[in-house]
């Protein structure tokens, strides 16, 4: 019984090939789909979160970019490796070996390439090791960085939906104390391998106790399982170093693939507290152009296009979720009118809601401040978003170049502001 258990487990391992490269080829169109969800994400967090909150938000879309990123990389490597594989069995079941006699080469120069190539069946076998651990390591980078992302994500959401009853700085106690721990089990650790102090019992004990309990908290029903992985890889670290190292550079290529990635996606909107500076007002971006925008989430205001032929220019404006939080200190507390009916209620709140965007947004044409109309727009045409409608009057504007400054202000500041070129080439009918 136990004779077959381990044939049929051998079987299953030497015809493993097949199923990882189908699971390759399918986790390659795959996982390049999930850099639109992370984008998605980051879009949600711009949206909903108070601005001062950002940078938190920022790393956990980072390492939910890093993990996909990581698996990405690793199975288009997996594919690759694993196909050359296929490459080198076949080869090697027509040419079970080199030949010296047969080499079409002289015999003194196919001596000297011998030697400084390795053994096909090493080579078979080298390749086929590192294929097979690429998917633990794949996932389990996936697992480190998506269950953090999790976590973070979490606590942040309960830390906004507390903070309305708790102080802040008692809900940032349990965020102190991980972040504390954490760089206390990687002092410790690193303090412990060290080779003078592999022998001292009560330090390993603590190294024990703060790794086995910090993962706990870090990666929760995850643990054992990642602690797993890094054990198997540990312990054999002595016997398969290569292998060990590789993994590093696979992290590598998963950092590479971030990079290419980044840009296309707003998540660096979050990485700066001054996140105002990812509009820089000398320059002049597609995405304030209907015509040429191409994005999937507005950051910034609108306007029909770089080249104005009507007298009228049209600005949308995105009403981030996160305002309702501000208004109350430029408008006024919202007082419902209790008597009335549900449809006057709704209309009370409507003629609320817009003159309080009139009060905390200022436009400006070529830097002098001009009253304009709204409208409540419900959903963009493109990006599904909720915002206002203006329509600046350029009656009397000169033809050429001309400027639009939009500024959001709260009690204090204009919490965000944006300048918005074009040219002006009305040409009116007589």
């Amino acid at each position: 019984m136990e004779n077959n258990t381990k044939n049929w487990l051998q079987r299953l391992k030497d015809e493993s090939w097949e199923a990882e490269l189908l699971v390759s080829a399918i986790a390659i169109f795959g996982t390049f789909q999930l850099f639109d969800f992370v984008n998605w994400g980051a879009n949600i967090f711009i949206n909903i979160l108070n601005p001062n909150q950002y940078f938190v938000a920022y790393f956990i879309c980072l390492f939910s970019f890093l993990a996909v990123s990581v698996l990405t990389s690793m199975f288009v490597i997996h594919f690759i490796l694993r196909a050359y594989w296929v490459g080198l069995v076949g080869l090697n079941s027509v040419f079970p070996d080199y030949s010296i006699e047969d080499s079409a080469y002289s015999k003194i120069y196919t001596e000297k390439i011998l030697s400084i190539l390795p053994k096909l069946k090493d080579s078979i076998q080298k390749v086929d090791e590192l294929c097979s651990v690429i998917f633990s390591v794949a996932f389990t980078f996936l697992f480190i960085y998506g269950y953090m992302a999790l976590f973070v994500s979490i606590y942040l959401l309960l830390f906004n939906i507390l903070s309305e009853f708790i102080p802040y700085y008692i809900l940032i106690i349990p965020a102190i104390i991980i972040i504390a721990g954490a760089i206390a089990q990687t002092l410790v650790t690193l303090f412990s391998n060290l080779k003078r102090n592999k022998e001292k019992e009560k330090l390993q004990h603590l190294n024990f106790t703060l790794v086995k309990y910090m993962n706990m908290i870090l990666y929760g029903p995850l643990y054992k399982n990642l602690l797993q992985v890094f054990m198997i890889f540990g312990s054999n670290f002595k016997k398969k170093k290569s292998l060990t190292y590789l993994m590093f550079l696979f992290l590598l290529s998963g950092s590479l693939v971030a990079v290419t990635q980044f840009s296309k996606t707003n998540i660096f909107y979050l990485a700066d507290s001054n996140y105002q500076k990812y509009f820089d007002a000398h320059k002049t971006y597609s995405n304030y152009y209907k015509d040429s925008n191409n994005s999937d989430f507005l950051l910034a205001p609108e306007i029909q296009s770089d080249m104005i032929k009507s007298n009228v220019v049209e600005v949308f404006i995105p009403i981030f979720d996160y305002e309702s939080s501000m208004r109350e200190t430029v408008c006024g507390v919202y007082e419902e009118q209790k008597d009335k009916s549900k449809v006057e209620k709704h209309l009370h709140e409507a003629e609320y809601l817009k003159e309080c965007y009139k009060k905390y947004h200022n436009i400006f044409l070529d830097g002098k401040k001009i009253e304009v109309s709204y409208l409540r727009y419900n959903n963009h045409y493109k990006t599904n978003q909720f915002g206002i409608l203006a329509f600046i009057d350029l009656e009397g504007v000169t033809k050429g170049l001309h400027e639009i400054k939009i500024e959001k202000i709260n009690s204090e500041e204009a919490f965000l502001k944006w300048t918005i070129p074009f040219y002006y080439n009305f040409n009116k009918i007589e």
